[in-house]
């Protein structure tokens, strides 16, 4: 069985998907441990989603379900995922995360030079500060070009309905925005443990809001 190193975690993946092997292959490593994470898509399961979703391709349909999977997981282990595109300035990483229910492409308005990790990063405290990490689960297979870990230093919420100019956001008021941007991988079970994270972080990493991404270095020397 195969083990991967993502985000700091022994994680072993099944899979029959040909383009989520060679999207993993990066990750794979040569040890043997007990996996803190098993991601698998049994047969039955399988067959349920594909009449669920008539018209889906059998890899998108496991590689959606074994991406949901490990941002479940996350939250195990002093952790979130978080729909976002990190970018790297000063060694450090912001986040620039839109609502799931806007039409902002984050991807393609953001300067590819820039980008550290593209959707679905994750993001793990370790020794009192949060860390994001690129993962094999963004779309089409995207992964960061550098294969580290950075620092996380401050989270951009970009929403043309709420903001107008660059504001920082206090801590009692991003609850809503944080919670937006990692709704669909909360299990009603965890919402409690959600928020116990959602208070960690808020006490540790600057928070912003934004209108658009138009002046990208303008936000990036301020935030």
């Amino acid at each position: 069985m195969a083990l991967y190193r993502i985000s700091d975690l022994n994680v072993s993946i099944i899979t029959n998907s040909q383009s989520l092997a060679e999207s993993i292959r990066r990750y794979e490593v040569d040890y043997k441990a007990d996996p803190n994470i098993t991601l698998e898509l049994s047969d039955d399961r399988m067959i349920e989603l594909m009449e669920e979703n008539e018209g889906v391709t059998a890899d998108v349909l496991e590689a959606t379900f074994l991406a949901t999977l490990y941002c479940w997981a996350l939250f195990d282990y002093n952790g979130f995922p978080m729909k976002a595109v990190g970018v790297e300035h000063d060694g450090v990483c912001t986040l620039f995360a839109a609502p799931f229910d806007s039409s902002v492409d984050l991807v393609s308005m953001l300067p590819n030079d820039k980008v550290f990790v593209y959707d679905y990063p994750g993001i793990r405290m370790q020794d009192d500060d949060y860390f994001v990490f690129d993962t094999p689960f963004g779309p089409n297979g995207m992964l960061s070009k550098t294969g580290r870990k950075l620092k996380l230093s401050s989270v951009v919420f970009v929403d043309s309905d709420r903001f107008d100019s660059l504001r920082e956001i206090e801590a009692k008021d991003f609850v809503p925005f944080f919670m937006r941007a990692v709704a669909l991988n909360i299990r009603h079970e965890r919402t409690k443990h959600t928020l116990f994270v959602l208070e960690r972080v808020m006490h540790r990493v600057k928070f912003f809001g934004v209108r658009d991404v138009n002046d990208f270095d303008f936000i990036l020397e301020r935030v």
